[in-house]
């Protein structure tokens, strides 16, 4: 109940502090957060571990991916649009793999950018905008999108405990 709590208090801080989350998807801004000569060193690492993260997925690669990702039990919550997966494993092999699988999908961009990052000792939360695009069934798709992040540090590195996207 505890991690429960704090997850949904940085939720809501992300939400409520971050400039980036009322902000227009489609529009560039070229004062990136993450650009910042401000930020913490903790902040870098955090969208560092982002930036990660969202090369796995730009590259189909479930390995590189894991690196970033709470992978023990249900530790990890994933919500994209109106999908839930609870853990690494239900993750992994109910979503990723077969969506890799799937020859109709081809990625040429995936990447989390303006990412907010908020620390608050072994928690943190940040929020992007994602650029996308990607070929679905012959199909060219170019498409931004949103996403909200909590991390937790653990063993000296910044892993994502909870990312919700859309």
């Amino acid at each position: 109940m505890k991690t429960i709590f704090a997850t949904s208090s940085l939720l809501a801080a992300a939400l409520l502090l971050s400039p980036i989350a009322l902000a227009d998807p489609a529009k560039q801004d070229n004062h990136a957060p993450a650009q910042q000569s401000n930020l913490s060193q903790e902040q870098v690492n955090v969208v560092k571990a982002l930036q990660g993260y969202s090369a796995g997925i730009n590259a189909k690669d479930v390995a590189q991916m894991e690196k970033y990702l709470a992978v023990e039990g249900t530790d990890l919550t994933m919500f994209e649009g109106s999908g839930m997966n609870v853990g690494w494993a239900d993750y992994r092999d109910h979503h990723l793999v077969p969506e890799f699988a799937n020859p109709d999908l081809v990625f040429h961009k995936y990447e989390f950018e303006n990412i907010t990052p908020i620390v608050s000792g072994d928690w943190a939360s940040a929020t992007f905008s994602i650029d996308k695009a990607l070929t679905y069934k012959g199909k060219d798709i170019n498409k931004a999108g949103r996403g909200t992040a909590i991390l937790k540090h653990v063993d000296g590195r910044w892993i994502i405990t909870h990312l919700h996207t859309s």
